[in-house]
């Protein structure tokens, strides 16, 4: 009796990774109707500039991923204002805390972060670096952006 039913549990065991396997492989497919959806890109540029960010202000549609591009010679890092809670990708570079603010660690010359918005709404953040002028001690910089995601 207990031999069967390890064995039963087992064929469910199997039978559900399967077909989780199966809907995992399959889910653009089914979320998006027959075709899939490509979401469009719009690009960042961080630079040593009095401005440090281009553009400043990005207007995007939902499901847009946004890539940071880092130009400058020092490393930076992005740190969100606003909350975003979930991306709709698997964010490149950021991470979240538990209440769904998202930042990055040192992104080094010539790195990038990117992330996609599925919620409107508008998204400040900042781009920080360490700048050296002189011998004396570096100063940190921060430029400040905002993303406006809607329909």
């Amino acid at each position: 009796m207990f031999q069967t039913k390890k064995c039963y549990l087992f064929v469910l065991f199997v039978s559900l990774c399967i077909v989780g396997t199966f809907l995992l492989l399959t889910w653009d497919t089914v979320i998006a109707g027959e075709e899939k959806v490509t979401a469009p890109v719009k690009t960042v540029i961080m630079k040593r500039e009095p401005a440090g960010i281009s553009p400043n202000s990005l207007k995007v549609k939902l499901g847009t991923t946004i890539v940071w591009f880092n130009s400058d010679p020092e490393p930076v890092t992005i740190k969100f204002i606003d909350k975003l809670g979930i991306a709709c990708k698997a964010p490149v570079n950021f991470y979240s805390d538990l209440f769904g603010y998202y930042e990055t660690g040192k992104i080094p010359q010539g790195g990038t972060a990117s992330i996609c918005f599925i919620y409107n709404g508008n998204y400040n953040y900042e781009v920080k670096r360490m700048v050296s002028q002189g011998k004396g001690e570096p100063t940190e910089q921060i430029s400040s952006g905002k993303i406006i995601a809607e329909e």
